[in-house]
């Protein structure tokens, strides 16, 4: 299924389509990523899972920004955070513990971010499946979120949503990769 992302339609469509069934809605960002389903909302926007079918259907994320808050001031300050975002993800450049930003761009008058996906549970889910961690796994957690917040730092980014939701845990106990901004 294709996801519209039209945020007063969300529609699901088949996937062969490039428009919208319902609200007409062009499906394809850029004529290249389409949104699957959603999978993350929040204050300033959605989070679908989507495939770029320019690189074989590839796994992504997009990050769709759309304020809930409707106050002028607050829409632009929002905007310009989530501009900021997209700033320090490509700044950072390529470190193996944060996703890629793969695109910026805006389309219908809405911004929108492409990032890599990343598999796995999210700390939160893992904490409310497994229950507490013990010593040992906190202390491990600890020793892999240390290098890339050093490496944030260094580059005098603030990450301001560090939590479990954020945060992939590796089957192997090490951590995957992490952002919000």
């Amino acid at each position: 299924m294709s996801q519209c992302l039209n945020p007063d339609c969300l529609h699901q469509n088949p996937t062969n389509h490039k428009f919208c069934q319902q609200c007409g809605t062009k499906l394809l960002l850029v004529d290249r990523y389409r949104a699957m389903k959603i999978i993350g909302q929040g204050g300033f926007g959605r989070t679908f899972l989507a495939v770029d079918e320019q690189r074989f259907n590839s796994q992504c994320v997009i990050k769709q920004f759309h304020p809930q808050a409707q106050v002028t001031s607050t829409v632009q300050k929002a905007s310009e955070l989530f501009e900021g975002e997209a700033k320090q993800l490509n700044n950072l450049g390529n470190h193996p513990q944060i996703p890629e930003l793969k695109a910026n761009f805006n389309q219908d008058n809405r911004q929108y971010l492409v990032l890599e996906f990343i598999e796995g549970q999210n700390l939160a889910e893992v904490l409310e499946k497994d229950g507490a961690f013990n010593e040992t796994l906190i202390r491990s957690l600890l020793t892999n979120l240390l290098p890339v917040f050093e490496f944030i730092h260094s580059r005098q980014v603030i990450h301001r949503d560090i939590k479990p939701e954020n945060i992939i845990p590796r089957t192997d106990g090490s951590i995957s990769r992490f952002w919000c901004g």
